[in-house]
């Protein structure tokens, strides 16, 4: 059979619920379709035996064409000797001609499993996905640590990538029909190599920056004098997350969880106000999906006042504490 259509894992969480990595690469998928004609946009599901009705019309529209779902109880919690082979057998089944999974922990897995049985590339941890020549998928990735991006042209079928999440805006389109595909494995043939003695679930956290709605961010700039005491003081106003560069954590004011970028967490809050930070590009891709970016940087040509919403040339050490002051203000007079 000719690889046809674009193959998504539909990855699910703990209250079966499709992760939303999953609607930011169909969205992403309508994209690359437009770009090469008559390919099906298809997800997979594996799960427990549940009602998929909501979720399969939910993927309808955010385009998929088809939900291909296997369902079976033992399938309720991800499974490493399940899933892999489960998802690997739809894609011999149903041969695509690229294969797009989140970069999650299931889904690092799944990737590349499936490529080694399919004896295919994988490109890992992409920070975008285009159309290149001989409409063949392109997939840009870091490189280098996160000082350089590689665009990798895959030549093999079927191309497959791993994409990080909230690196695309999730959009849902209107009236597009979607057809639910019921498959049927027999899971009983699955060589089982690994059996799960416990599992021990993980607290989120609350205050991860990737939740928050205002991050305030520190980078080369903010590395010296106060200047992180100040934007903890802004962010406390602002009951806000406190997040940095990559300088920024080298030199001890962030921690690895903290640290935003190409080599750090992908970030999409409605607020996001860069103190000291220059742009680099490897900065940048970690922020591009914020819905307004303040930033404040006393070189008039920095990068970063190219991508943001509200531009301030100034010194912080003169700007913060004004903008503290203020805010303060204001809380007072709230409180009378």
């Amino acid at each position: 059979m000719e690889p046809n259509g674009i193959l998504i894992y539909g990855e699910l969480n703990e209250e079966q619920e499709i992760k939303t990595v999953v609607y930011e690469l169909l969205t992403k998928a309508r994209e690359l379709k437009e770009k090469i004609w008559n390919q099906a946009i298809r997800v997979c599901i594996i799960g427990p035996r549940i009602n998929y009705e909501e979720i399969i019309n939910k993927l309808g529209s955010y385009g998929a064409d088809d939900v291909i779902i296997v369902s079976d109880n033992r399938l309720k919690e991800y499974n490493h000797n399940y899933h892999p082979e489960i998802f690997t057998q739809i894609a011999q089944k149903f041969p695509p001609r690229m294969i797009l999974i989140g970069a999650t922990l299931q889904g690092k897995e799944i990737a590349s499993y499936t490529a080694v049985k399919l004896e295919t590339g994988l490109t890992a941890d992409c920070t975008d996905l285009d159309i290149g020549e001989n409409n063949l998928l392109l997939s840009t990735r870091p490189t280098f640590g996160g000082q350089l991006t590689a665009d990798i042209l895959c030549s093999t079928f079927p191309q497959m990538a791993t994409i990080q999440e909230n690196i695309f805006k999730a959009h849902s389109i209107e009236n597009h029909s979607v057809n639910a595909i019921y498959n049927w494995i027999d899971i009983d043939k699955i060589d089982k190599r690994i059996n799960i003695i416990k599992s021990i679930k993980k607290i989120i956290n609350k205050h991860d920056i990737q939740n928050s709605k205002i991050l305030v961010s520190g980078g080369a700039g903010a590395c010296q004098n106060n200047g992180f005491a100040l934007i903890y003081q802004l962010a406390q106003k602002l009951k806000a997350q406190v997040c940095g560069s990559r300088e920024a954590r080298e030199k001890g004011f962030i921690t690895k969880a903290q640290q935003v970028g190409q080599t750090g967490k992908i970030v999409s809050p409605d607020i996001y106000i860069a103190i000291g930070i220059s742009g680099a590009n490897q900065h940048l891709t970690g922020i591009k999906n914020s819905g307004k970016i303040i930033a404040v940087n006393k070189d008039k040509n920095a990068p970063i006042f190219n991508y943001s919403d509200i531009g301030i040339v100034g010194d912080l050490f003169e700007i913060l504490p004004e903008l503290i002051r203020s805010l303060d203000n204001i809380e007072e007079e709230n409180d009378q």
